[in-house]
């Protein structure tokens, strides 16, 4: 954490969220020929969702966030 600490920018909030596709939809995006549709499909819903929220937290619709999205391909269990 200490090489991370040293790249953020100070007076810059930060935070991790995790969203996590149904368990039940897990199998039909995996076996799906267009894999890439379905995520990218995902990941733009997923950006959308949180910038709605923040900016209903706040109160606001000048918060601007950056997302940084990535698929995690197995839990910690491994399956």
């Amino acid at each position: 954490m200490v090489k991370i600490g040293v790249r953020l920018l100070p007076r810059v909030n930060y935070w991790q969220v995790v969203l996590t596709l149904p368990e039940q939809l897990r199998i039909p995006f995996h076996n799906h020929f267009n894999q890439k549709y379905l995520y990218s499909g995902f990941m733009i819903l997923a950006e959308a969702c949180l910038s709605e929220f923040i900016q209903a937290h706040f109160k606001t619709d000048v918060c601007e966030i950056t997302v940084i999205v990535f698929i995690h391909t197995h839990s910690r269990n491994g399956n």
